[in-house]
């Protein structure tokens, strides 16, 4: 097969996408009669959404848990595809089980459904959170329910609001884009380009080889220089100055910090390939004024009291600077008991969001139209269904009052559309935590069982193109999460009945580092509660004018770009994006976007401008291939060595016990470092 990578003939059904990354990486040719649900692709979409559930959820326990990234599902689907079509017979009892040659549209359809499993179902971590630090326990009918509940809820709101975050042209969701482009990398040989390049390298051969370089260099980051990872370079010239170390370690506010380590580089804030310049440069500058700037100014100023607290940490600390202990204000049916609260403590914070858009069809949205589409209907069907099953779950569980279930699906459907314009044209992820988090405390005073229950009710969506059928998408991303949710809470309940001490610190391979910030924030907002911690007279009070500048600041932009229209930078100034752009710090080390940045500089600045025909036909070739190399080569690592225990010896290169060359970047402004 031959598919130009950009087809620009004058004929009429030569249209193109007007966006270019969209244009390089999908075709504008689609040939309906090619088979997609198949034997094959259902048998193998299955079996990879059980072995992914199951992965993920025993890797997501782990101190160093194992992404499970999209790329090598994407090879396994090929590999596996491949396979099955040499070997099967054609028939079995009449039924056609190998209709001939592995497709594309077979295998983007097990991508599609392996994806149900690829990361950890939120309230399988609220479970998790509510038994560990809670001991609170929900049977087995529930726990399911509860998750199955939580996939149903995401599903029919994203596909409501498929027509405005998926029909446009302009929504292109890049790393969609970049699972679609290594797709047709595998696929598809022999590509030709309409314009003429030097670069004669076909992209199959490209990304193969960037999988070798990756796989033999991730060695050394991820198993015997541990240290490349987060390169604390500049602290390492004064490791014991305890002011030097909070600037410039990887664990505090990270100032020239270098990551030599693509995992590390990708592993909170995705591909910076993925991402368009100008949506890096609005989050560096964020990055900046937020972490470099503002917060030595708050904390060497000791304001809150913070020098008694490490500069940056996703803990939370009482008064005197010890770890706060929420049991010490919880009464035995979990709910804040007022006159403890009193006698113990208070507390933190994050940030704001919003934005909006819309743009028509382009291309792609019109070969979809001569497939028969899923009808809107079903989706308020399963809306309707997962929202009484919801009722069920919290009133058998005495959770959640019936409206407060509706405030939360009414808040995802006010907050998914802006927020879901800007991952669709970013790749930038704005969690919809802080809005849901307010609304959760203010509604849910001192409860943090509620709290964590109404959260997993505020969770996200999904999405995926490559010219399949509607309704066969519909079809498999209704029952691919069922058979994942099962999966992954099978898994879940065993590890958690069966590894000791697991989720504690007693247990260095299995301390749960995300479970832990979950649990957090469940202090800062279910058990203090917004009110306690925010209101006035608080002393974090003053906070709450954070609000008015994030509803005055894009307002502010939007003026000054329709008052001086020739100054072009003023329309790529977007300050919901500013504002964001440390949310993420923690649980990140601030020393990951530095590194971030300049890949994103040197790709999508530099090469985009100076060799765009090498990063027109490269690029996302390159991203995918990375993050494949790092994939293989992890999980071997893990199963061959670090799961029986066999660690790299000590040497200077391990970085220490905070792998940075940097230990006391954690520490207090007076040098301690706090253990449980």
């Amino acid at each position: 097969m031959n598919i130009p990578l950009l087809d620009n003939s004058n004929d009429d059904d030569d249209e193109q996408s007007p966006y270019e990354e969209v244009a390089i990486n999908i075709s504008n040719k689609d040939d309906p009669t090619i088979l997609c649900l198949t034997f094959r692709s259902v048998f193998i979409g299955i079996l990879l959404t059980c072995l992914e559930s199951c992965i993920v959820q025993f890797f997501a326990y782990r101190t160093s848990p194992l992404d499970m990234n999209i790329g090598l599902i994407i090879l396994l689907a090929y590999m596996m595809g491949e396979f099955m079509s040499k070997v099967l017979p054609e028939k079995i009892f009449n039924i056609t089980i190998n209709p001939g040659a592995f497709s594309i549209k077979e295998h983007a359809l097990i991508t599609i459904m392996a994806t149900a499993g690829t990361t950890s179902a939120y309230a399988i971590e609220v479970i998790t959170v509510e038994r560990i630090y809670y001991n609170y326990y929900v049977d087995h009918v529930n726990g399911i329910l509860f998750i199955l509940v939580m996939h149903l809820l995401a599903f029919s709101i994203a596909g409501i609001l498929k027509r405005y975050l998926v029909w446009p042209a302009s929504m292109i969701w890049p790393k969609t884009l970049m699972s679609c482009c290594l797709m047709r990398t595998l696929n598809i040989e022999n590509q030709t380009e309409t314009t003429k390049t030097r670069w004669t390298m076909s992209r199959s051969k490209f990304f193969w080889l960037v999988v070798l370089f990756q796989f033999l260099w991730y060695w050394f980051p991820g198993y015997i220089f541990p240290l490349l990872s987060m390169f604390s370079f500049i602290c390492m010239i004064a490791p014991h100055n305890i002011v030097f170390s909070q600037i410039t370690g990887a664990n505090g506010l990270g100032l020239g910090v270098l990551q030599f380590d693509w995992n590390a580089c990708v592993s909170f804030f995705d591909s910076p390939i993925l991402v368009p310049f100008w949506a890096h440069v609005n989050l560096f500058v964020g990055f900046i004024i937020v972490i470099w700037i503002l917060t030595p100014i708050i904390y060497y100023t000791n304001t809150w009291d913070s020098k008694k607290m490490p500069i940056i940490s996703n803990r939370i600390f009482d008064i005197n600077g010890n770890f706060y202990d929420p049991m010490k204000v919880l009464n035995r049916d979990l709910h804040l008991n007022e006159t403890a609260y009193q006698i113990y403590g208070e507390f933190i914070v994050e940030q704001f969001r919003m934005t909006l858009s819309n743009k028509k069809n382009d291309i792609h949205a019109k070969l979809m139209s001569h497939y028969p589409e899923d009808f809107e209907w079903w989706y308020y069907i399963i809306l309707f269904v997962s929202f009484v099953l919801g009722l069920i779950y919290c009133y058998s569980s005495s959770l959640l009052p019936g409206y407060i279930m509706i405030a939360a699906i009414i808040v995802n459907f006010i907050m998914m559309i802006p927020t879901g314009v800007i991952v669709a044209v970013t790749n930038t992820i704005f969690v919809l935590g802080v809005p849901i988090d307010v609304l959760s405390s203010v509604i849910l005073p001192g409860n943090p069982i509620g709290f964590l229950t109404l959260r997993a009710y505020t969770f996200s969506c999904q999405y995926q193109i490559i010219h399949i059928p509607p309704r066969i998408t519909f079809s498999m991303l209704l029952i691919c999460p069922i058979i994942a949710t099962i999966v992954h809470y099978i898994t879940a309940i065993y590890l958690l009945d069966h590894v000791p001490n697991i989720c504690t610190h007693e247990n260095p391979s299995w301390k749960c580092l995300y479970i832990e910030s979950i649990y957090t924030s469940s202090i800062i907002w279910g058990v203090t509660g917004f009110v306690k911690t925010f209101s006035v007279g608080s002393i974090y009070s003053p906070l709450l004018f954070g609000l008015l500048v994030g509803l005055v600041l894009p307002i502010i932009s939007w003026f000054l770009w329709k008052k001086f229209p020739n100054i072009k930078w003023l329309a790529f100034i977007h300050f919901p994006m500013i504002l964001v752009a440390a949310s993420n710090v923690p649980p990140a080390p601030a020393g990951e976007y530095t590194t971030w940045f300049l890949v994103g500089f040197i790709f999508n600045l530099i090469l985009y401008r100076y060799a765009h025909a090498w990063w027109e036909k490269y690029a996302y070739v390159f991203s995918a291939a990375m993050s494949c190399g790092v994939a293989i080569c992890g999980f071997i690592i893990f199963i061959t060595l670090q799961n029986n225990n066999i660690e790299f010896p000590e040497w200077w290169g391990t970085g220490g016990p905070m792998r940075d060359g940097c230990p006391l970047g954690i520490a207090n402004y007076s040098g301690f470092v706090l253990t449980d």
